[in-house]
């Protein structure tokens, strides 16, 4: 098992620094450190989920809070979770000769956390809208990639937070009926303790 892991390991490294290195260029080297930031606590598909709200009547609204319900769940289990679960170093920390093009983050590297809350709620928005659910998936998969690119997570990070972000999208989607029955309770819950303190 060890002898796997390190395996693993070296196969992760080798990669991100091919990746790291080897296709570097002006362009990307300007667009991926904003494809990063756009990732960064949730906030593109927070500005998405609003937009989805605000236009989009009853669908819209119902597929914005499944959408946000997923990235909380990602960013719950990923980031507070699993990563300290992992403990895995930043590639930065680990090897030489990295090209850091974003800010150190201080958490640990597995999974990539910008990466399972981009891919939470981009299953969710493809589930229940095939053509936004498509441009979110390629915003998802954009975003993880430029975060080996601008050197603060390895391959499997990114491969990992892609999976447990899908997964926990699916499981939304899943469990869609009950959480409608679980949100109907709480507002009848609420409207009757209102009621009592009036």
């Amino acid at each position: 098992m060890a002898e796997i892991l390190m395996g693993l390991q070296v196969w992760d490294s080798r990669w991100f620094l091919w990746l790291n290195h080897n296709l570097r260029n002006p362009f990307f080297d300007w667009v991926m450190p904003k494809l990063t930031a756009l990732g960064s606590g949730g906030f593109v598909w927070l500005f998405l989920a609003f937009i989805l709200a605000m236009f989009g009547k009853g669908r819209g609204r119902k597929m914005a809070f499944l959408g946000m319900l997923a990235l909380l769940m990602a960013w719950f289990v990923g980031d507070e979770v699993l990563k300290n679960l992992v403990a895995r170093p930043r590639p930065f920390l680990t090897l030489s000769d990295v090209r850091l093009l974003a800010d150190k983050p201080g958490q640990f590297s597995f999974p990539s956390g910008h990466t399972t809350t981009s891919f939470a709620p981009a299953v969710v928005f493809y589930r229940k809208n095939k053509t936004v659910g498509r441009a979110a998936l390629i915003l998802a998969a954009c975003i993880g990639f430029s975060r080996i690119y601008v050197g603060v997570h390895y391959p499997l990070d990114v491969l990992g937070g892609a999976l447990l972000g899908a997964g926990l999208g699916l499981l939304v989607i899943k469990y869609e009926s009950a959480i409608e029955r679980l949100v109907i309770w709480a507002k009848s819950l609420a409207g009757q303790i209102k009621g009592r303190a009036h």
